[in-house]
C-alpha cells in the first residue's frame, strides 16, 4: 500500500506533538490511503483482499510531559512542609510588621514553585530591594526580595509617614533608605529561626543588601530553587514580597528532619507505654480493702437508734447464696463463704463488670 505525502502543516503538527505542544491530553492519527477501487476488486497474492477504512484510525493516549531540563526535586509532602514552615514565618511576620509599622498588615502565601535561579532573575524588575541573608545549616544564600513601591512604603512608613500610598523616587535608593531597609531586613530575617525551629536550628544573618538584579552575583544561574511568593497588604497597599530558597542541601534536611520527627514520635509512644506500665507497676503493691457483704438491709433512724445486742437483723439476700467482695466502692467478685485453717474465707466464683473494665484500662 502506497504511502501517503504529508503537507508541511500536518508536519508541523506532528511535530508539536511530538514536543509537548499539544498539551497533556495528545490525539494521535493515523491515516492510511484509501485501497484502489480497481485493486481491491483483484485479489492480491494469498487470496488476501485488504479492507477499506471509511475513517482514520484515533488512539487517546494520556500523559504528563516531564521537563528534563528543570527536574523536580522535592516530593509533594517535602512541599507541603516547605508550605508549612513560611505559613507559619508569614504569621509571625505579619504580627511584627504591624507593630513595627503601626499599620495593619496581612501577610499570605500566594504560591510556592521550584525552577532554576536564571528563571527567576530573568522575571526581577531593575530595580529591587533584596536582602541577602545567611542562613547556615542551609547552604547558599537565602534572598527575600520587596518590590520597589513596598520598599518605599516600608521606608516612609518608618520615617512616620502615614499615609497608604508610598511616594516613588525616581532614581536609585540612597544610602539612607538603603540603611534603613537593612536594619528591617535584619529584623525580619530573626523571625526565620523560630519558623524553621521544627527542622533545623538555623542562624540567619543579613549579609547585605542587593538594588540591582542585574549586577547582583549571588549563586550559579542553574541553581535550582524554591520561590515562596507572599501577597503583602497594609491597610489599602497590596504589594509583594518573595523569598528565594536555594536548593543545595535543603532536602537533605527535609529529610532529616522527617526522620527525626518519626523517632520523636515513636520515642513518645515509647514513653507512653513505659508510663502506663510504670504506673500498673506502682498500682499492684497499692494496698486496698477489701470488704465481703453478706447482704444488705434498709432501716430508719430511729430502729438504728434502739437497736441493742441480740437483736436480729434481717438482710436482703437469701440463705446459701453468693456474697459481693467489694474493692474500695466496687463490686469485684462473687464468692461463697466458708472456713480454711479454722478462719473465715471466701472462695471466689466469679469476676464483675468493674474488675473487667479496670483491666481493659490497664
Amino acid at each position: 500500500m502506497a504511502g501517503k505525502d504529508m503537507s508541511q502543516e500536518e508536519i508541523d503538527q506532528y511535530i508539536r506533538s511530538m514536543t509537548g505542544g499539544g498539551g497533556d491530553d495528545l490525539l494521535l492519527s493515523i491515516e492510511e490511503d484509501e485501497p484502489d477501487p480497481a485493486a481491491a476488486a483483484e485479489p492480491a497474492a494469498g487470496g488476501f483482499v485488504p479492507s477499506a477504512r471509511s475513517e482514520p484510525r484515533q488512539f487517546n493516549k494520556k500523559f504528563t510531559i516531564y521537563d528534563f531540563k528543570n527536574p523536580k526535586i522535592f516530593s509533594k509532602d517535602q512541599m507541603r512542609q516547605i508550605e508549612l514552615i513560611y505559613d507559619n514565618y508569614a504569621k509571625r511576620l505579619s504580627s511584627f510588621i504591624s507593630g513595627r509599622l503601626r499599620t495593619e498588615c496581612t501577610i499570605n502565601i500566594n504560591g510556592i514553585e521550584e525552577m532554576r535561579y536564571i528563571e527567576y532573575n530573568n522575571a526581577l524588575p531593575e530595580s529591587i530591594m533584596m536582602g541577602v541573608l545567611e542562613t547556615p545549616p542551609l547552604e547558599g544564600n537565602m534572598l527575600v526580595e520587596i518590590s520597589e513601591e513596598t520598599a518605599y512604603l516600608i521606608i516612609e512608613k518608618l520615617l512616620g509617614w502615614t499615609g497608604d500610598k508610598p511616594i516613588v523616587s525616581d532614581g536609585d535608593f540612597t544610602d539612607i533608605e538603603i540603611k534603613i531597609c537593612e536594619k528591617f531586613f535584619t529584623e525580619i530575617s530573626g523571625y526565620l529561626k523560630e519558623a524553621w525551629a521544627n527542622v533545623t536550628d538555623m542562624e540567619p544573618r543579613l549579609d547585605r543588601i542587593e538594588t540591582n538584579a542585574r549586577l547582583a552575583q549571588i549563586m550559579p544561574l542553574n541553581d535550582m530553587i524554591i520561590l515562596i511568593m507572599f501577597d503583602l497588604k497594609m491597610n489599602e497597599y497590596e504589594g509583594r514580597l518573595q523569598i528565594c530558597v536555594p536548593c543545595l542541601n535543603l532536602a537533605e534536611l527535609l529529610d532529616q528532619a522527617e526522620n527525626y520527627m518519626k523517632i520523636k514520635r515513636k520515642a513518645k509512644d515509647e514513653d507512653i507505654e513505659k508510663t502506663k506500665k510504670d504506673i500498673f507497676e506502682n498500682l499492684k503493691t497499692s494496698k486496698v480493702d477489701v470488704c465481703g457483704v453478706l447482704g444488705n438491709a434498709t432501716l430508719s433512724l430511729q430502729e438504728l437508734l434502739y437497736m441493742q445486742i441480740g437483736d436480729v437483723l434481717p438482710l436482703d439476700s437469701v440463705r446459701n447464696s453468693p456474697i459481693t467482695l467489694t474493692v474500695g466502692n466496687l463490686d469485684w467478685y462473687k464468692g461463697e463463704i466458708g472456713i480454711k485453717k479454722n478462719r473465715v474465707a471466701v472462695k471466689i466464683i466469679s469476676e464483675l463488670r468493674a474488675k473487667k473494665e479496670l483491666q481493659k484500662i490497664l
